[in-house]
């Protein structure tokens, strides 16, 4: 906790037991990139913090391997000193997390299993030092 910072704003992304198209979902399993998560989520707070000069501590989180419905896969904190900035900054890093970190999930259903349709663009914000020179 910082003495300045009077908001913190805190996601949590848990398994649901559901995707489109897919009831009756049992389990997740994700898998990273692991040498890219790292460099882009600290690329993703360094860039939350120019947008938001006042933001105080940033916090990102994703877990791999198997979950299972109700578990937390996800979780974003942000502090500032006021909620606006908190707020908007929060949903800015889980909106770009989950567009731009290398992180798959494979879902378990009734009737089936498959990899979650996604896609991961990389641009200059997240895609590390090697690709901003």
């Amino acid at each position: 906790m910082r003495p300045d910072c009077g908001a913190v704003v805190a996601f949590s992304g848990t398994v649901r037991n559901h995707a489109e198209g897919r009831p009756n979902v049992t389990a997740l399993e994700y898998e990273a990139y692991e040498e890219e998560v790292e460099p882009r989520l600290a690329a993703i707070a360094a860039e939350a913090r120019r947008r938001w000069p006042a933001v105080g501590r940033v916090a990102l989180l994703h877990r791999t391997g198997r979950l299972v419905v109700g578990e937390t896969s996800v979780v974003v904190v942000v502090s500032a000193p006021h909620r606006a900035e908190a707020f908007d900054a929060a949903r800015w890093c889980i909106d770009t997390l989950k567009s731009a970190v290398p992180i798959w999930k494979h879902e378990t259903w009734d009737g089936g299993e498959g990899w979650s349709a996604c896609d991961h663009p990389v641009d200059e914000v997240t895609a590390g030092p090697a690709a901003q020179r």
